[in-house]
């Protein structure tokens, strides 16, 4: 074969993969943007207030706008030192550079599927079979929406490849290519996707090599990577514990796969009709599970005793049975022991047995082709083929109609029947020899791929919009006072989503959003995070983990609570939650902005105090006498008691992200409370001397002073992220120290 040929033959997947790339993100090439989903609700806020951070200098350590503020980098999915996020944000902006993040980590996964498929020995054929059936998936293709599993997940052909290579040679060399994909992967933000790609790939090494070096390389080299990540690791695992997640406020087993879309992978709209979005059980993490019938039917020949096929077989049984999770007691048992209970939507770990059972597929794609090598000319197996089709296509109605089955299943019967009738076809090609193999590796490949393509065509291409709708500023925003510092009400319930989107429709949405969309609408009405982009400090917040308190206060609804917390303007679609509010701003198709004026401002002084338990300050909280407006109830320090006094003042001169600056005027000795969240690693200074910073009334931040004018000043100075950085830099240090062997020069021609 001459070179050009070669060149050719090399080139043919990633034109493959492109064209793929191309039909499954069609819309794309009409002008728009991915938008589904959380992209929208979580990514796009989390890109524009880490765009706007890096702007100004500043590490997003923190974010003051959704809940009473919170950690922004220890929120693992903001991906704030993963480099392909800071690369796209910075050149495309928050809207465009999801899209291009998104696309990026398509050509990360197949590249890495196709990769590790050739080094396990597939064909060229099956190579491609295997990429595109994981990175050109429906699952995949629907992750879009979840940036930070999808960037995650698109690692693992890499980190698995890296991984044999160790076994094959360990060295440091060959365990920090396992810890930079391992790094990149937890880098991304979704420790469920790392904590089944780390088993997979020390199973893959021992099947490779069954040694102690092994393990050391291999192994070795998962830590190194860990501790790469170790700057968000060491402060998530913070947020945790000061979450609802370490109270058990959340349901781990929620959004388990069902046995009916279990059988969807592999039979098309097996699910139909899904159970409601919150109730039954069902999941609506991944909508799309089909990985396509010849897919799965190749992964299952791909089974076999080979070493090198075991750490898959086992991959996909094992991480289909976790993604089961309520439906499968042993998973659901497994699910509620550590490390799993920190995380929900089982569901999650079926993107680690979609990528086993894709890289089965290419295996199964090889052994038929081998096995039909030997076949000969049989006109009897093509009719007993045709035969079969139309016996399955006559007897199949009446099984699936049985009530083991959901109506979908019989709507998918004819597509099954189809697929897998035309890969008994093609295994009965009237040629015998290596030709006949050539030939039938071919069609089976092409038919897999075929009905990857088809499926997408039939569901009609990915959640996108334009992105002129989605960059447009907030009219509701709009209509507040410049530089305003307090906090906005925003109500983010199911129901208010549901008003929002039907308000979107041409009857009763303005001229210029005629035929809009709720996603179009979004950041006009500032759901769900939305506010983000519009720089408002908002009491509600989309997004976990959830800060402790913070939601249960925001859902009581007592006046006194929102009051306490300057709450002064409330966005409600119909009436308003307290009767004194002043309409501000109403426009067809948006919630309406209400204007309350009893909200205390952000800072105020108190002059009395004194120690009580978190019950206490919670019932306190929501008293309608609002005893908290003149008494901080600490959760230890100083009690304060006296006649007090009248007058004093305290207003907000200065503040970024992660810093506040008071000026007050204290007529008497009493405390500074500032109603933002109490938590580890803010410090305070008072005229520049530091001041201990205390928890008062739960969650807020308070600190004492004396008599006079005076300026306090609040810094998140996070000890977790400081020794985290410190990790993260040894273990970057010595990953460059490593000796990396250098390419041989050629000789110059004589």
């Amino acid at each position: 074969m001459s070179w050009r040929g070669k060149a050719a033959r090399r080139l043919l997947p990633w034109v493959g993969l492109l064209l793929g790339m191309a039909l499954v993100y069609r819309a794309l090439l009409r002008g728009q943007v991915l938008a589904g989903r959380d992209a929208f609700r979580i990514f796009f806020p989390d890109s524009a207030f880490l765009l706007e951070a890096l702007r100004a200098g500043e590490l997003p350590l923190w974010t003051p706008y959704p809940r009473l503020g919170q950690p922004f980098a220890a929120t693992l999915y903001s991906q704030v030192f993963y480099p392909p996020r800071l690369l796209t944000v910075l050149l495309a902006g928050p809207v465009l550079g999801f899209t291009l993040q998104h696309l990026l980590h398509v050509g990360i996964a197949a590249a890495g599927t196709w990769l590790l498929a050739r080094h396990l020995g597939t064909s060229r054929p099956a190579a491609m079979v295997g990429a595109a059936a994981f990175a050109l998936s429906a699952p995949f293709t629907e992750l879009a929406t979840q940036q930070n599993v999808a960037s995650a997940a698109a690692w693992t052909g890499f980190l698995l490849l890296a991984s044999r290579q160790a076994a094959r040679a360990p060295s440091s060399r060959s365990a920090a290519r396992v810890a930079l994909f391992a790094g990149l992967s937890f880098l991304a933000g979704s420790p469920e996707t790392w904590l089944w790609q780390a088993p997979l790939a020390l199973l893959v090494a021992l099947c490779t090599r069954r040694t102690g070096r092994v393990l050391g390389a291999t192994g070795g080299g998962l830590a190194w990577g860990f501790a790469l990540g170790a700057l968000v690791a060491l402060p998530a695992l913070e947020f945790a514990r000061h979450s609802t997640r370490s109270t058990g406020g959340m349901n781990g087993l929620e959004w388990s796969l069902s046995w009916p879309q279990l059988l969807s992978v592999a039979w098309p709209f097996a699910e139909h009709p899904r159970s409601r979005y919150w109730e039954g059980g069902d999941q609506f993490f991944i909508l799309l599970l089909f990985l396509g019938t010849l897919v799965c039917a190749l992964a299952l020949a791909g089974l076999g005793r080979s070493w090198r096929r075991l750490p898959f077989g086992l991959g996909a049984l094992g991480l289909t049975a976790l993604s089961l999770g309520e439906h499968l007691p042993p998973a659901a048992l497994l699910l509620q022991l550590p490390p799993f209970h920190l995380f929900r939507y089982p569901v999650k770990y079926f993107v680690g047995a979609a990528f086993c059972l894709a890289v089965l597929a290419a295996f199964g794609l090889d052994t038929l082709a081998r096995r039909a090598r030997g076949g000969r000319r049989s006109l009897p197996r093509v009719a007993g083929v045709v035969a079969a089709l139309f016996a399955a296509l006559l007897l199949g109605p009446p099984l699936t109609r049985l009530p083991l089955f959901r109506p979908g299943v019989e709507a998918g019967l004819p597509w099954v029947v189809l697929a897998l009738g035309a890969g008994a076809l093609a295994l009965s090609l009237p040629a015998a020899g290596p030709r006949r193999a050539h030939r039938v590796r071919g069609l089976l490949a092409g038919l897999a791929l075929l009905e990857v393509g088809a499926f997408h065509l039939m569901q009609g291409g990915t959640g996108s919009a334009p992105m002129e709708s989605l960059s447009r500023a907030s009219r509701l925003a709009a209509a507040l006072p410049t530089g305003y510092a307090g906090r906005v009400s925003v109500e983010l319930s199911g129901d208010e989503l549901t008003d929002v989107s039907r308000a979107a429709s041409p009857r009763t949405a303005p001229p210029e959003e005629a035929g809009g969309s709720y996603i179009a609408l979004s950041r006009d009405a500032l759901v769900p995070n939305r506010f983000v982009e519009e720089r408002l400090r908002v009491l509600e917040g989309y997004g976990a983990p959830e800060p402790r308190h913070v939601e249960s206060l925001a859902g009581a609804g007592a006046r006194a609570a929102f009051d306490l917390l300057g709450v002064d303007y409330y966005v409600r679609r119909g009436p308003p939650p307290f009767e004194d509010l002043e309409p501000v701003l109403s426009l067809p198709g948006l919630p309406t902005l209400y204007r309350s004026g009893t909200a205390l401002p952000r800072a105020f002084l108190v002059h009395a105090a004194r120690v009580a338990s978190d019950e206490e300050a919670l019932a306190a909280f929501v008293d309608p006498a609002q005893p908290l407006r003149h008494e901080a109830l600490l959760a230890e320090g100083e009690p304060l008691v006296g006649p007090g006094c009248e007058g004093s003042t305290a207003r907000i001169t200065r503040e970024g992200r992660a810093w506040v600056e008071v000026e007050l005027e204290a007529c008497g000795p009493g405390y500074l409370v500032l109603s933002d969240w109490f938590y580890p690693g803010w410090e305070a200074t008072r005229d520049g001397v530091p001041v201990p910073l205390r928890r008062a009334d739960v969650l807020l931040r308070a600190v004492p002073v004396p008599a006079g004018a005076h300026t306090v000043r609040f810094d998140y100075r996070p000890g977790s992220f400081r020794w985290g950085a410190l990790l993260s830099g040894l273990a970057l240090v010595a990953w460059v120290l490593v000796p990396w062997p250098r390419k041989a020069r050629r000789a110059a021609p004589p």
